[in-house]
């Protein structure tokens, strides 16, 4: 089963059907360390569940990088605020480890 799912299925029991539309929208990818799933000034278009893996999410200040938070396994990484909004974001999303994450 999908781990997204799986991880979901923790808090509410989803119904069959709503499982396997989830299931038909979500990406599964193995991606390596080093991977930029989200830049800078980019409008953020998916949000991911990391099945294994750890990113960072940073933002720059006065020509620095300032870490934000970090995610791992079972954990969701976006940037919430430009998925909604459409708008450029402020934020980078990167991995730090080869990674398996489900992104919808």
């Amino acid at each position: 089963m999908n781990p997204f799912i799986s991880y979901l299925n923790t808090f509410v029991e989803l119904p069959d059907e709503v499982q396997r539309a989830i299931n038909d929208i979500t990406i599964h990818r193995r991606l390596p360390r080093g991977t930029t799933l989200l830049a800078h000034g980019d409008v953020c278009k998916e949000f991911h569940f990391l099945a294994s893996g750890l990113v960072r999410v940073f933002y720059y200040k006065s020509d620095k990088d300032v870490t934000a938070w970090f995610a791992a396994e079972k954990a969701i990484a976006s940037a919430i605020d430009s998925l909604f909004s459409g708008r450029p974001s402020m934020y980078n999303i990167e991995l730090l480890e080869d990674s398996e994450i489900y992104s919808l």
